[in-house]
């Protein structure tokens, strides 16, 4: 309306003249200000993508804007970067020529001198600082080493599949980097796939003879002696396993064969090695060869254990589609979106369903890094025993992620959130996760004032807008240009609301592999809920998991390259055409029964109907928690930001420090193997004061299950107690 008003003056203006009048006409003397900055100042775990922008109150030249406009540095050396102006959202862009580095605090300096076409400008300058993020790959150090290569990024997943089982107590290492010395300091390496000299294989066998426990995956065939494999120069690509639940690291896990992504390699098994798993070449028919092995080496108790496909790449895929099938529509829909990466029977190209339909009831991808996690638990039995976090807030095996696409309603959005607070039991905490919070992601041309929207989220709720495409397929850098421009439109509409952080697109437009998630981590979104299960035709009636998984986790790029944005499936959609309320009341049994497939589950519901209430009773009668996806990813990220320290094992007594993030509040859990070497556990202390705990088997292994706070624990060991009569 501005730039409207300035051209009628000079319009009115050039009339008068013509006419012989004179009139006084007002100029503009007012200069552009800087009103926006990105990332925002002082800004922590920034992305090394970041966007770094200024955006000014008023439209400037474009000429104005060069090089010097806008700089980056780091400490005082200037990072080389090129500038524009996008004149849609007024800002001035800085590109660098290379990423960011990580932890690493950088400075942006935004100079005077921007202009408006009146001739006034920005007089004074303004800096502002950030720090970028820690390298995902890195943990906080402790027992347990991944060791990883740059040239294959696949294996610096397992930081990733660690982090989400709650185990934070890990260091990653390049293999270039890797010593006999360094080795050493370790109870267990996770070997990533990758080729080993004969030297690098020596240097692993050497150390589990010497006591060290091994796990590999997909390992060199150097290493198939020390693992008890004999290798047939053959593999297996997109098979199944049967995990042998009557192993101890089977015990609790899934006893269908379930499905892998990738290429598992066969071996036949040499004496004295143990078969966890079986390879299946489909659903029904075995193999003679191993899928996960374990076996005892030497005589200071080493072990040596192989999954023999990549099971980082088996979950990466899994969790996000098959890469062959990268902007390809298959479901006979025009829109590419996330489910034709899973859809098999395109039109001329029937093909399996990429995930195997008659097994989508059971999280696949958790299920195996869960046997993951137990068969490091029991390779060290005789060592430290290795203490983990739970999943979810305090000791919760279920949360509904509630979250409305909102196009537009007259007051969908508002008469949803009262229902939750009308609904939420009375005196409910919120920082403890009792009241009922949501998110909405909402048009601008809804009918949700600015002031309405700031007043839910001082109660906890969370808004933002519903990036739109217009329903099209798009091409990387125009999607990027569109969500950036939806997130500068909704800041104008909605001022004073904190930057926005979860998203789901408009039409689940998700044209390749992962530009989505890209974009979103440039602009400081950082948890998506795109990947949405549908459409009813091909769901048929059957709640499940379409991407194997109930857990919140990072998304890789096609390379393996992990990418700062938490993948949330929407499970529970009520255009599925599923029969609801008894969807959703399955899937949360799932979780909280005997099955134990817990998980976050996403929601989906456009006030087209009463699924949020049905949600909403679903969840009350089992006391399931209902969260907004902020609140998730605070969560989240407080959680795989906790760990534990100084792991020490002595006589009877494990001995570690614990961090606890402040995002966690007291709702924290962490787990230890209640049993280990024959011993139980028979107290907790922490700081010195004892520690209530409660004991729980979770897939297998009996738990002692104890609240985390930041301080220094104590566990004490000893011999079973005698039960008396």
């Amino acid at each position: 309306m501005a730039r409207g008003r300035k051209g009628l003056i000079v319009i009115a203006a050039a009339l008068l003249a013509a006419t012989g009048w004179t009139a006084i006409v007002s100029r503009d003397l007012t200069a552009p200000a800087v009103s926006g900055l990105m990332p925002l100042p002082d800004a922590v775990e920034v992305d090394l993508n970041a966007a770094i922008t200024a955006t000014f109150s008023e439209d400037v030249d474009p000429a104005t804007i060069g090089v010097n406009s806008l700089r980056l540095s780091a400490k005082g050396v200037p990072v080389k970067a090129s500038v524009s102006y996008d004149t849609w959202t007024r800002s001035a862009v800085l590109a660098p020529a290379m990423p960011l580095k990580s932890r690493t605090k950088y400075t942006a300096t935004i100079a005077a001198g921007a202009g408006d076409k009146a001739g006034n400008t920005l007089g004074t300058g303004q800096s502002w600082s950030f720090t970028t993020r820690r390298d995902l790959e890195h943990g906080f150090g402790g027992p347990v080493l991944i060791v990883h290569s740059g040239a294959l990024p696949f294996s610096k997943y397992y930081s990733e599949i660690l982090r989400a089982e709650g185990i934070g107590s890990f260091e990653s290492m390049d293999l270039s980097h890797v010593t006999a010395e360094l080795l050493g300091r370790f109870n267990l390496v996770l070997l990533g796939e990758m080729p080993l000299s004969e030297a690098q294989a020596a240097m692993f066998s050497r150390w589990a003879y010497t006591g060290g426990d091994l796990i590999a995956m997909r390992p060199d065939k150097k290493l198939a002696g020390l693992l008890g494999l004999e290798g047939q120069a053959a593999s297996l690509n997109e098979g199944y396993l049967l995990i042998d639940t009557a192993t101890a690291p089977g015990h609790g896990i899934v006893g269908e064969t379930i499905q892998y992504h990738g290429a598992a390699d066969l071996y036949a098994l040499t004496e004295g090695t143990t078969e966890i798993a079986r390879l299946y070449s489909n659903a029904s028919n075995a193999t003679p060869n191993p899928a996960v092995t374990i076996r005892t080496v030497g005589t200071a108790g080493g072990q040596a254990a192989a999954f023999t496909y990549d099971l980082a790449r088996s979950v990466i895929y899994t969790r996000q589609g098959n890469p062959a099938w990268v902007g390809d529509e298959r479901d006979g829909n025009s829109v590419i979106r996330p489910n034709d990466l899973f859809f098999g029977a395109k039109e001329g190209d029937k093909q399996p369903d990429w995930n195997d339909f008659q097994r989508i009831a059971i999280p696949v991808a958790d299920e195996q890094q869960r046997l993951l996690v137990n068969v490091m638990n029991f390779m060290l039995e005789d060592k430290a025993p290795l203490p983990r976090l739970w999943y979810f807030p305090k000791g919760h095996k279920a949360v509904l992620v509630m979250a409305s696409d909102d196009h537009g309603s007259r007051s969908g959005t508002e008469d949803s959130f009262d229902r939750l607070k009308a609904n939420e039991p009375e005196g409910c905490s919120l920082a403890e996760w009792e009241c009922y919070r949501a998110t909405s992601w909402i048009y601008t041309s809804g009918g949700l004032s600015a002031r309405e929207a700031r007043a839910y989220i001082a109660e906890g709720f969370d808004i933002g807008v519903h990036v739109n495409t217009g329903c099209e397929n798009f091409l990387p850098m125009d999607f990027a240009r569109m969500f950036s421009h939806d997130l500068y439109a909704f800041r104008a509409q909605y001022p004073g609301l904190p930057p926005q952080t979860g998203s789901r697109t408009h039409c689940l437009a998700w044209s390749d592999w992962a530009s989505t998630p890209k974009a979103e981590a440039r602009y400081g979104v950082r948890i998506d809920l795109s990947y949405y299960y549908w459409p009813g035709p091909w769901v048929k009636n059957r709640p499940g998991f379409k991407t194997g998984s109930g857990l919140p986790m990072r998304f890789a790029d096609l390379d393996g390259s992990m990418i700062d944005v938490y993948q949330v499936a929407s499970h529970l959609v009520n255009e599925s055409e599923m029969s609801f309320p008894s969807a959703i009341d399955i899937q949360l049994d799932r979780a909280l029964g005997p099955l134990g497939y817990y998980g976050a589950f996403g929601t989906h519901y456009d006030f087209s109907d009463d699924f949020d209430s049905q949600l909403t009773t679903a969840a009350a009668d089992r006391g399931v928690p209902l969260v907004s996806v902020q609140q998730l990813l605070d969560w989240t990220e407080g959680r795989n930001n906790s760990h534990f320290a100084h792991i020490e094992w002595s006589g009877n007594a494990l001995t570690f420090d614990a961090f606890a993030d402040r995002r966690t509040g007291t709702m924290l859990r962490g787990m230890i193997p209640a049993q280990t070497g024959g011993r139980e556990v028979l107290a907790i202390s922490r700081d010195g004061l004892p520690l209530d705990y409660e004991t729980e088997t979770i897939k297998g292994i009996v738990y002692a299950m104890f609240p985390v706070e930041t301080g220094a624990y104590h566990v004490t060991y000893g011999q079973p107690q005698q039960v008396r009569d």
